[in-house]
């Protein structure tokens, strides 16, 4: 998902260091990578993209804390639908058809707000949770998402697991060869994101 994602390790890495309103920039890697994995009752599968897909740009957020709650303004992402790849090319052109990329080329992903556990050291692992709200095919649901963070000096390495059902988004598996072949409606969702975080010091004093 375009930059979902990237936003995520964001919002997870400012929370011990806001107390206001904050502005930072965040640049992820190209090492990154996001996956979408979905099965039927003969294989398995796996959707993917990698870091020059997901973001190609820096990023700008300012971010407010309250308690140890983090909020962000303007944080409705849009993910490219079609900047999937697989090694499995069915599974992604019934992919590509189930979510009417045509249609709808993009998702919608909203961070809500994100809840974690203060790094008080580098290379610390940190745990918490992100509730975030993704549109597909015009329907939005809400989810909260656990993630685990590493960091060293500016680089900060984001990890987390999400299964959802499809059918929560109006989204129904199909089956295929007269029903010999049924897609499980679960997924799984697996992000590795690596990104540059750095305190945008010029625009915090506008």
């Amino acid at each position: 998902m375009k930059k979902i994602i990237s936003l995520l390790v964001f919002y997870f890495i400012l929370a011990p260091y806001s107390s206001a309103q904050n502005i930072y920039s965040a640049e992820l890697q190209k090492n990154s990578s996001l996956i979408i994995s979905g099965s039927t009752n003969l294989l398995t599968f796996k959707l993917y993209q990698k870091g020059e897909k997901l973001s190609k740009n820096k990023l700008t957020v300012s971010t407010t804390q309250l308690q140890n709650k983090l909020y962000l303004s303007q944080n409705q992402l849009s993910v490219v639908v079609k900047n999937f790849d697989s090694n499995n090319c069915m599974a992604l052109k019934d992919f590509l058809k189930m979510l009417k990329s045509d249609t709808y080329p993009t998702l919608q992903v909203q961070i809500n707000y994100l809840e974690l556990q203060p790094i008080y050291e580098k290379e610390q692992n940190n745990i918490g949770n992100a509730l975030v709200s993704i549109t597909i095919t015009g329907i939005t649901k809400q989810y909260i998402l656990p993630i685990s963070l590493t960091s060293n000096g500016e680089i900060f390495t984001v990890n987390g697991n999400k299964k959802l059902s499809i059918r929560d988004f109006g989204l129904i598996p199909e089956n295929k060869m007269m029903g010999m072949i049924k897609v499980s409606e679960w997924i799984n969702i697996d992000f590795h994101m690596i990104c540059k975080i750095t305190e945008d010091k010029y625009l915090a004093k506008l």
